[in-house]
């Protein structure tokens, strides 16, 4: 099944995305119950492909919308992390082939017990699916620490350390091949260091950004609320969400018509295999068959010879990315909305205290210059309807060589459209410049957090020696203190004192060595990444 057999309108030539943070918590959150089962028939009666949800922290919550939305969105999963869980699920149409949760290494201090964080271990989920005619896509689905949104700076060094250890897997993903959608509240501004690591480090671009070009601009002048979410993507703290009304939000935010925090990035490939996976193709009423799969070993990039099949059922080479990235499927976003912006059905608030963002892609189709002889070829027996058949998991994953059945390419920057990709030269200098001054800014406040949490460990101590020399004075005092009365007193104290050098001992030294080694192992990988990134400034200047 080659290529050029999906026209502009066929369904597959179309992505069309969600993500949205629900607002879940367990006793905390308001209408849970209510706004869970209004956002379940919401999916179920949309056209969505994929839908990342944050703060879906109880499990029955996931199994509720999992059930409403079934028949258009039939492969999910839930991510567990941390002793609450990660708060993270996926639901999609596409087979999933692998999935992970991946823990962020720094996601909070347990001194800071009220926020959570520490304790659900923030993380970034991770799904791979198989589509019809971009392949393998890599989903990452994130909620980043909350903390650092007002100043000192330095209050953000845990989300850079998450940015930097997600924008890490991002590109390994996309060194496999893989297509990326990464998406999630990042609880970060535009014009953070996390999002510039993002999309300077890891190449994303910005879906909202990228159609709607007011989105990073200064707002002004003050723009009403609709225009904020029309205009801004403001998904957070926006005066229309009925939940924002009991917070303490800053002027600074309402004046702008809140903040945007929720993303939906993307990105093409880095490398493109000319070996393609192999995957069957069956009639679902054909629950099994046997075939056989090798390699002939002539290096033409098919190299697939494929069995005989009985029944109904048969395989074909899944739709390869070509020889190089130019003629490869091209992701393009079309279209990028807040959405969910209504109260929910029958009621009088919003679905959550976040709008949903929605992003909607098409599939640019590389021009034909490959002969009929190089295209993909069927095998075995054919179906007269092509609807009978449904992609399942792989049967045979090829493995992948770097020489010379691979194509390196280095994307230009992706808010840069100016860049003339034709001139190599200009394209590395821009994306490496871009890399270096924010690789530099996070190295800045992770040097300086990492003084800040040194001190913070070391007053920790000392309050631990001092309640550990409070509560042997009470022990010995006991022993001489004449009133009856009195012994419950010092035993209350004592226990207070006991559990205060427990805590401190372990927010000091055991959490303040393995924070100082956490950012110090951080500080060290950028600090190697800017010394490549000077190295090629030089070399292109």
């Amino acid at each position: 099944m080659s290529l050029h057999i999906y026209p502009a309108d066929h369904p597959d030539r179309s992505l069309k995305v969600l993500s949205f943070n629900v607002w879940g918590l367990a006793i905390i959150s308001k209408d849970r119950a209510a706004r869970i089962k209004a956002i379940s028939d919401y999916l179920a009666s949309s056209n969505y492909d994929i839908v990342c949800l944050q703060e879906l922290w109880v499990y029955k919550d996931f199994e509720t919308v999992r059930e409403g939305c079934r028949k258009n969105l039939p492969f999910s999963r839930f991510f567990h992390t941390g002793a609450l869980g990660s708060g993270l699920a996926i639901f999609t149409r596409f087979p999933l082939i692998s999935a992970q949760a991946l823990p962020y290494s720094l996601s909070g201090s347990p001194a800071q017990a009220f926020a959570g964080d520490f304790f659900v271990k923030k993380a970034a989920a991770n799904i791979v699916i198989i589509h019809p005619i971009l392949g393998e896509i890599e989903i990452w689905n994130t909620h980043m620490h909350a903390a650092g949104e007002h100043p000192p700076d330095t209050r953000q060094a845990h989300r850079i350390a998450q940015s930097w250890q997600l924008a890490n897997a991002i590109k390994n993903g996309a060194a496999k091949g893989r297509y990326i959608l990464a998406m999630g509240d990042f609880n970060s501004q535009p014009w953070s260091i996390p999002i510039g690591m993002l999309k300077n480090h890891a190449n994303l671009t910005d879906s909202f950004a990228s159609v709607t070009h007011t989105a990073n601009m200064d707002l002004s002048p003050q723009p009403t609320p609709d225009e904020a979410l029309r205009s801004y993507g403001m998904t957070c703290d926006s005066p229309l969400n009925t939940y924002s009304a009991g917070k303490p939000i800053p002027h600074n935010v309402l004046e702008k018509g809140g903040k945007r925090l929720d993303y939906i990035f993307f990105r093409q490939p880095s490398i493109a295999r000319r070996r393609p996976l192999v995957w069957g193709y069956r009639d679902e009423e054909t629950p099994e068959q046997n075939g056989a799969v090798s390699d002939n070993g002539g290096g033409t990039g098919d190299g697939v010879e494929l069995g005989d099949f009985t029944g109904k059922g048969h395989m074909e080479i899944g739709k390869p990315l070509q020889s190089s990235i130019s003629k490869a499927p091209k992701l393009r976003c079309i279209k990028s909305e807040v959405v969910m912006t209504e109260l929910v059905p029958g009621q009088s608030f919003s679905y959550s205290d976040h709008f949903g963002l929605s992003s909607s892609f098409t599939i640019d189709m590389p021009p034909q210059q490959l002969s009929t002889s190089s295209s993909p070829k069927h095998h075995g027996t054919t179906s007269s309807s092509d609807n009978s058949f449904t992609p399942l998991v792989p049967l045979i994953s090829e493995p992948e060589q770097i020489n010379p059945t691979t194509t390196t390419f280095s994307p230009p920057s992706p808010d840069s459209p100016n860049i003339n990709i034709n001139s190599p030269r200009t394209s590395t200098s821009s994306v490496t410049q871009a890399k270096s001054s924010t690789v530099r800014s996070a190295l800045h406040l992770l040097r300086l957090y990492t003084r800040i949490s040194r001190q913070t460990a070391s007053f920790h101590l000392k309050i631990c020696l001092g309640s550990l020399v409070g509560l042997i004075a009470l022990t010995i005092g006991s022993a001489w203190q004449p009133k009856s009365w009195l012994q419950p007193i010092f035993t209350l104290v004592g226990g207070l004192l006991g559990a205060a050098t427990a805590t401190f001992l372990y927010t000091g030294f055991v959490w303040g060595r393995w924070e100082a080694g956490l950012l110090t192992e951080v500080t060290e990988e950028m600090e190697l990444e800017l010394r490549v990134a000077e190295m090629e400034e030089r070399i292109n200047a």
